[in-house]
């Protein structure tokens, strides 16, 4: 999706308003497919700020994740603010640490371009289905939230790492 902002460049408007909205079934992040659930929606103002562009925009969208410790389906709400130069001329990188800059060649904008270059410290790097979620057993591979664990009364203390065996003492 891209936006026009060369009424910017031409001084006939100060800024201009989006809101938009992507049909994306999924996206690629770190070499993981995750499965949209909802459109991408991207709202927000670019204005001029002297040769270059200022935008600030909000971006949210719901996909389709696995819980790090059960492996559960979980719905995952990203919602996140993005604050921008756009810039036209060239740049020194250490000037602007605080906010994201994109170059730009032409007064068409890539929005999704943004979007993906933003995601890497928006998504969750772990997804939990609740804080408490108590995983699976790595013994029986049971999901421990739903069911019980037989595994453990069968561990015989001849299979017990004699490492550990005073933290199976602890337990009693």
């Amino acid at each position: 999706m891209k936006l026009n902002i060369e009424s910017l460049s031409n001084k006939e408007i100060k800024s201009k308003d989006f809101d938009l909205s992507f049909d994306l079934s999924s996206f690629d992040f770190s070499g993981v497919e995750y499965q949209l659930l909802s459109p991408v929606h991207l709202s927000g103002r670019v204005s001029k700020a002297g040769q270059n562009f200022l935008m600030k925009a909000n971006c949210n969208f719901t996909f389709k994740g696995s819980c790090s410790r059960c492996l559960c389906d979980v719905e995952v709400l990203v919602d996140y603010d993005i604050d921008a130069y756009l810039m036209r001329e060239e740049y020194d990188e250490s000037e602007f640490e605080d906010v994201d800059v994109f170059k730009i060649k032409s007064y068409e904008i890539d929005l999704m371009e943004i979007v993906e270059s933003t995601l890497c410290f928006n998504v969750p790097q772990r997804i939990l289905c609740s804080e408490d979620c108590r995983g699976i057993c790595s013994g029986c591979g049971v999901n421990l939230n739903t069911d019980s664990c037989k595994c453990e009364d069968s561990i015989e203390e001849v299979d017990i790492d004699p490492r550990f065996a005073k933290l199976k003492e602890l337990l009693k």
